[in-house]
């Protein structure tokens, strides 16, 4: 279950998923819902407008003796005065190999859209390594880099019309895992995602980022805070550089 603001950007932070048990050969997941549904008075006499709001996201693994495997989806939708004011969601495969080394390796795919901002559809795969700088009980601090492929269909909602792109990019991250109590951790990752696109003869850099700060109450519950923001220097359609969004819920863990 979360409960959200109305601002939204999505950034995965593959770090919330990952394990870090000595064990192996195990499922693992986390699950959350939430459904907002009101009305209010919109001034006339005996009118209301109805709101609806839902946000869900997932995410599966399965840890083995070398590998780790993930798979994690988001949904996000509102409705507002009739007409839908935000869809959007991905979904993300992941796969870990020599995870218990210093260096391992991992290999990713993912689909996304964001129909609001004109994304029809993002689709990319790619291949890179993960190198663990720091690997304490009380911080874990690592850095990725991979290239891949990606594919995209905006359209543009302003003159009504499609773009495509397909770019290869260079992708690399840092991410932090920082455990201040027993009940209480917080990590973070950033992304920095470079590619020249060759049409339009320029180069495009997108940076991203995700804070995430989770409260355990039990085996089962935690409550969560995250912030996840990303800049794109040259957007492909006319929308904001910079997008952010601070959510607030609940989360089941199994």
């Amino acid at each position: 279950m979360f409960f959200s603001s109305p601002a939204w950007a999505q950034i995965l932070n593959v770090e919330k998923t990952r394990v870090e048990r000595d064990s192996s050969h195990y499922f693992t997941g986390k699950l959350g819902l939430n459904l907002n549904l009101f009305n209010r008075p919109v001034g006339k006499e005996g009118l209301t407008d109805h709101f609806i709001g839902l946000t869900g996201n997932g995410n599966v693994g399965y840890v083995s003796e070398h590998n780790t495997y993930l798979l994690l989806g988001s949904y996000n939708y509102v409705r507002l005065r009739g007409e839908t004011q935000v869809e959007t969601g991905y979904v993300h495969g992941r796969v870990t190999f020599n995870r218990q080394a210093r260096l391992s390796y991992e290999a990713y795919a993912q689909t996304q859209y964001d129909y609001n901002r004109g994304l029809e559809l993002r689709a990319l795969v790619g291949a890179g390594i993960r190198y663990a700088v720091v690997r304490k009980e009380n911080l874990r601090f690592y850095l990725g880099t991979s290239v891949m492929g990606e594919h995209e269909r905006w359209h543009n909602l302003q003159e009504n019309f499609y773009i495509r792109k397909d770019i290869p990019k260079l992708s690399t991250y840092a991410s932090v895992r920082l455990p201040l109590n027993p009940y209480l951790e917080l990590s973070s990752i950033h992304y920095y995602q470079v590619g020249y696109d060759q049409p339009a003869r320029m180069w495009r850099h997108r940076f991203s980022g995700d804070f995430s700060l989770v409260m355990k109450i039990n085996k089962w519950f935690q409550l969560t805070t995250n912030f996840s923001h990303t800049y794109e220097n040259r957007p492909i359609v006319p929308i904001p550089s910079y997008l952010y969004s601070l959510t607030n819920g609940i989360q089941v863990s199994f």
